[in-house]
């Protein structure tokens, strides 16, 4: 992908990796209990990244969207909390080529929206609590190759932390029908940031090329804590997960053909 003719145009591959997992979580929901529920959940995530122009590898853009569905009990286990969630992002990273021979660095800054809905069955008042939220993150990747046997394997680490948004919290004890039907939105949407949300999330895994793909194969950890009308909760995960990634560029017309000159935003 790097020796390509400076005379002929490039043209920017888009980069997808989708990748699906089984993750361990830990919900504590202080509007429906005030115990933490502990289970398990599946999770997918599918994710494209491209430079902004071809004539410029150091900035690339990156869409994200990812999904997840659990079951979680508590302490003694006679009483479940069903989650099911997914989130959107879109981010913009710079490139620090030419920091070492096969390390590649980037950082950035990514906006997302997330959506999720919690079900307490034992809770008959209020058995149901909405996450809203959205955030302005920091992140940052890298990437270290290394040759095992005549291929070029690939160590990947990320991470990605929240800085600024607004979430939705209602207040203890308030149903959803005064909040919605009675349009008693006090005190609901909060602005978030250090003080009162903290998380992080971490990804580490090692990408092995095939004939056509990678394969890329992992452990990653989210840890999330916020706090709002004197409730706090947590949302934690510990997953595994595979997932294959591959180069795409997309054109229209049926009699069209692909361009001989690529450039790719994957270092």
């Amino acid at each position: 992908m790097q020796a390509q003719n400076s005379l002929q145009r490039q043209f920017p591959l888009t980069t997808v990796s989708d990748l699906a997992g089984i993750s361990v979580l830990n919900l504590q929901d202080a509007y429906l209990s005030p115990l933490t529920y502990s289970g398990l959940g599946v999770f997918v995530e599918h994710r494209e990244q491209k430079l902004f122009s071809p004539d410029n590898t150091k900035l690339s853009m990156q869409t994200k969207l990812n999904g997840l569905i659990g079951i979680t009990v508590n302490p003694k286990s006679t009483a479940s909390i069903a989650y099911m969630g997914a989130a959107g992002s879109w981010g913009a990273f710079y490139h620090f080529n030419n920091i070492a021979d096969d390390l590649y660095l980037s950082a950035g800054s990514t906006l997302d929206a997330g959506f999720a809905v919690k079900q307490n069955g034992r809770n008959v008042n209020n058995p149901y609590n909405f996450d809203l939220a959205t955030n302005i993150n920091l992140a940052a990747v890298a990437n270290y190759d290394i040759s095992v046997f005549r291929k070029l394997i690939r160590l990947n680490f990320e991470i990605e932390a929240p800085v600024l948004g607004c979430m939705f919290v209602p207040e203890a004890g308030i149903s959803y029908y005064e909040m919605f039907e009675l349009m008693n939105l006090n005190n609901t949407f909060h602005f978030s940031s250090l003080h009162n949300r903290q998380g992080m999330s971490l990804n580490t895994a090692i990408e092995i090329p095939f004939k056509n793909s990678t394969w890329k194969f992992g452990i990653g950890a989210n840890k999330l804590k916020y706090t709002a009308n004197e409730m706090i909760f947590e949302h934690n995960e510990l997953k595994m997960f595979v997932g294959w990634k591959y180069n795409i560029y997309r054109f229209t017309g049926t009699q069209n053909k692909a361009p001989d000159n690529f450039v790719s935003a994957y270092k």
